[in-house]
């Protein structure tokens, strides 16, 4: 997105601090506009009908969420939840309503991210490359280290989550220790770099 009339949007947007496990918004919730991450990560998980939790992805710092959402007029298809502490603003519905007025060449751009991300899933869903195993590997990673820290994930379960083998999580968290991306401990490990992993 054009980085000026981003900045100056963001500027106007309150900020919010927000705890870690702290719900953003539900699966179901009426869409209410746009969130960008300032600081921490977020996660978009799914919970089925038979209670099964489903990972989608992570967001970062400088990530924006909820526009798919918001653009197709639809309640939000997944729940959000703080993976970390983070810093987020929220711009309402009326106000980038308001701003798409002054500024309809953001529409354009909207629906190119949207595309792009929609592109992006369609590749991790088709597993098509090995850098975006690693990268389903390393998101599946973070995600379940740091919303449930107190449980021991086996890299079975990571690769249940992932949907990748358990040789691919095997290779791929060697890589990272080698690195100094993650430190195991035992059956269990720890992350030392959130960002190297997620970037990986």
């Amino acid at each position: 997105m054009n980085e000026s009339i981003l900045n100056d949007i963001l500027v106007a947007a309150p900020s919010t601090t927000i705890k870690r496990a702290q719900i953003i918004y539900q699966e179901n919730d009426e869409s209410n506009g746009l969130y960008f991450v300032e600081k921490g990560m977020i996660g978009l998980f799914h919970i089925s009908e038979s209670g099964k939790e489903t990972f989608l992805r992570v967001f970062g710092e400088k990530a924006i969420f909820g526009h798919r959402s918001y653009l197709a007029e639809e309640n939000y298809h997944a729940t959000t939840i703080a993976l970390t502490e983070a810093k987020i603003k929220h711009i309402s519905s009326s106000s980038f309503e308001s701003i798409l007025a002054e500024n309809p060449s953001l529409v354009r751009q909207l629906l190119k991210k949207v595309s792009q991300d929609l592109g992006n899933a369609e590749i991790r869903m088709a597993g098509l490359q090995d850098k975006t195993t690693n990268q389903r590997i390393a998101e599946s990673m973070l995600f379940l280290k740091l919303k449930y820290p107190e449980k021991t994930w086996t890299r079975k379960e990571i690769g249940e989550y992932s949907g990748s083998s358990f040789e691919s999580v095997t290779r791929f968290m060697s890589l990272c220790e080698s690195e100094g991306i993650i430190k195991k401990l035992g059956r269990d490990f720890e992350i030392l770099d959130q960002e190297k992993l997620l970037n990986h």
